[in-house]
């Protein structure tokens, strides 16, 4: 799990590299998206280090993200959506203060 996370921020390959160049590829945010739906975090369970550093900054980065994926043509609406869902699936993986 923790290398396909890892994945997830390569540049050639990864939802959240090829975002970071504008490009968004709704297919990849679907997986992702799949990826983060097959974690389970039990009630005090401890998170490993990596588990934390591949997850915690992806909302924000793909917040900043979206101006840049619309502007190479990506549709708005279909980005916020994947980000929103996205960013719901980590808060609940993560949790909130």
């Amino acid at each position: 799990m923790l290398e396909a996370l890892d994945l997830a921020w390569d540049s050639d390959e990864g939802f959240l590299g090829q975002l970071r160049s504008g490009r968004f590829l709704a297919e990849a945010g679907a997986g992702y998206l799949v990826l983060l739906q097959s974690i389970e975090v039990k009630e005090g369970e401890r998170l490993h280090a990596d588990f934390v550093r591949l997850t915690w900054f992806a909302p924000m980065f793909m917040e900043w993200n979206v101006e840049r994926a619309v502007n190479r043509g990506a549709d708005k609406e279909s980005v916020h959506r994947i980000v929103d869902q996205l960013r719901e699936r980590i808060m609940e993986l993560l949790g909130t203060p």
